[in-house]
């Protein structure tokens, strides 16, 4: 049930509850931005050899299947050879950040320079899109073939 505000010609007690309303309105824009902030996403364990190496998910520019192996090529360093699967890093990564766009490749959309003649450049790479990928990859990027 709503309950009926009367307003008596008291002009301090209107700007007063506007001002409660302005309060309110500030208070609860804080809350959301504070509860929808942007966390970075946790880091991705990788083992390599006998070692296992805590890899950011932001330094990875694209993953290549490599017979059993996969290599991880990424921006801070040479790539790590590890013994993952591409399926692995295809269920463990974003989806909204990274794309599988070969059977061979998954790629970081955040470190594609361009996109010519289905292949995409990532530093000095040029990475094979497959006509089975081209329309997952399009879809990420919103556009249509």
């Amino acid at each position: 049930m709503l309950n009926r505000i009367s307003f008596n010609g008291d002009a301090a007690a209107l700007h007063s509850l506007a001002a409660y309303f302005d309060k309110l309105d500030k208070a609860l824009a804080e809350m959301h931005q504070l509860l929808h902030k942007e966390q970075s996403p946790l880091p991705i364990f990788v083992k390599e050899g006998s070692k296992i190496i805590r890899l950011p998910r932001e330094e990875i520019m694209y993953i290549e299947g490599y017979g059993d192996y996969v290599k991880i090529h990424r921006s801070g360093g040479k790539p790590l050879l590890s013994q993952s699967s591409l399926k692995y890093f295809e269920e463990h990564l974003d989806n909204s950040l990274f794309c599988r766009v070969h059977r061979s490749y998954i790629v970081s959309l955040a470190q594609i320079s361009y996109i010519e003649h289905k292949r995409i450049r990532i530093g000095n790479e040029l990475i094979p899109i497959s006509e089975s990928y081209l329309p997952s990859l399009m879809n990420h990027l919103t556009l249509k073939e």
